[in-house]
């Protein structure tokens, strides 16, 4: 099974001051068979920037301690459990405008959603999971298997 997890997702699994930390990873970690979980250069992106704005809420981590998880993630898209697939930014985008056209008028659809909407046009996962439920509704009304997780 391939699941493509979204940046709320991963920020839930990579910091272990998130609330919901736990039961993500609890999940990540007990697929049967094991699942490959896929990650794009977005979400990769999206979720070491968002790490690293955790560092201005008070009280927040440490500078240091979000370096370290970044190194650890890293360490996870070398070596296992995630793995970094290169997709087309430029194809993703023009998916976005099209996504846009069809759902932006009846739904709410942020551009950073749309974006992981249309990256998984590209990856055609056999799930997709995410913390964002308004992501998720544009998923499921794009024709994807989801999983949204509170």
């Amino acid at each position: 099974m391939t699941i493509y997890a979204d940046t709320s997702f991963l920020i839930s699994f990579l910091y272990p001051g998130d609330r919901h930390h736990g039961a993500i990873r609890h999940y990540c970690e007990h697929q049967a068979p094991p699942a490959d979980w896929l990650i794009s250069v977005w979400s990769q992106f999206e979720a070491i920037n968002s790490l690293r704005q955790l560092c201005l809420s008070r009280p927040g981590p440490s500078r240091q301690m979000i370096e370290g998880i970044r190194l650890l993630f890293k360490q996870w898209l070398r070596k296992g459990p995630f793995e970094l697939v290169r997709v087309n930014l430029d194809d993703a985008l023009i998916d976005c405008a099209k996504i846009s056209a069809g759902f932006g008028a009846t739904m709410r659809a942020r551009s950073a959603d749309t974006l992981h909407v249309a990256i998984l046009e590209q990856l055609n996962p056999d799930l997709f999971v995410t913390r964002d439920r308004n992501q998720f509704d544009l998923a499921v009304a794009r024709g994807f298997r989801g999983r949204h997780f509170p």
